[in-house]
């Protein structure tokens, strides 16, 4: 654990005569967590088109290889090339997107609604996101195009019964969360990343991978979702040390503070060993926990 984390000092309770307006900071928080809430309350939503352009890359170069070999490949495409980014008063890092609360892309579940409603996406009254021109024009010249015809949602719709569609466009049941999106009711074996690492596991694919007999049909099938196991097994892998280079490059800037430094060495340090190996301390425990999650 980094020492400077036990020397954060609670923020102080809010003056009872603040004026109304003002921000009234958690009892008990450190100035470190204000710092960050108050940058994630007072950033607007932007929309990223880094991973939509990035998968879109990745599905058309690998159109050959089987569903589960082709979406490894476009994940590791995704944390090979995307944005990483360390905010100033960061401890544990890892980032979705090329800025903060800015959402990533995922054009192979449904594009049709960003067509459609990319003009409304900054003005209206909920879910507010703001569209750069560029950002736009990535989304409407190269996304949409791409994955028109192609997407889950429009495979799953093609196989429903008339009967099954009625129901839905008649609001009497509803897949859309199911065909439209990732499931987001996965609870990762967090504990087994902490007690192995992702070494440990890619172990595991790879003996298992070995064993395969070429000759029986029913193994040979299990032999795309292994290799894609240690495909993205091994991207994480190197997703977390492009942060541990990131954290190098800040510790060294000379107008990066002492404190800071030692720090960003904590955080080099950590994502050299996270999730690859198991962790050795508290915030290397977190740091692996969350890489999986935001994987």
């Amino acid at each position: 654990m980094n020492p400077t984390l036990l020397k954060e000092q609670p923020a102080s309770a809010p003056d009872a005569a603040a004026g109304a307006g003002e921000a009234r900071l958690p009892a008990g928080s450190t100035l470190r967590v204000c710092s960050l809430r108050e940058e994630l309350l007072h950033t607007t939503p932007s929309l990223c088109a880094e991973r939509g352009l990035l998968i879109t890359e990745a599905y058309q170069k690998h159109q050959a290889d089987p569903p589960v070999l082709r979406r490894a490949k476009a994940l590791a495409h995704i944390l090979q090339n995307m944005t990483v980014t360390i905010g100033p008063d960061e401890i544990i890092v890892g980032n979705q997107a090329s800025a903060p609360r800015a959402a990533p892309l995922f054009p192979e579940y449904l594009v049709d609604f960003l067509a459609d409603e990319i003009d409304e996406f900054a003005t209206r009254r909920a879910d507010v996101f703001t569209v750069s021109p560029e950002v736009k024009r990535h989304i409407l010249d190269t996304i949409v195009p791409a994955w028109r015809g192609k997407t889950l949602n429009e495979r799953a719709v093609s196989l429903m019964t008339p009967e099954v569609l009625g129901a839905q466009q008649a609001g009497v049941i509803s897949g859309r969360g199911n065909i439209t999106s990732g499931d987001g009711h996965i609870i990762l074996n967090i504990e087994k990343v902490i007690a192995v690492g992702l070494e440990g596991v890619i172990a595991e694919a790879e003996t298992a991978l070995a064993k395969l007999n070429p000759f029986d049909a029913a193994e040979f099938k299990k032999r795309p979702f292994l290799e894609g196991a240690i495909i993205t097994l091994r991207a994480a892998i190197h997703f977390a040390h492009r942060f541990a280079a990131a954290a190098e490059r800040q510790a060294a800037l000379p107008e990066t503070s002492p404190e800071r430094r030692a720090e960003l060495q904590t955080i080099a340090a950590a994502c050299r060993r996270v999730p690859a190996q198991p962790p050795r301390t508290f915030q290397e425990a977190v740091q692996s926990a969350f890489f999986v999650h935001l994987i």
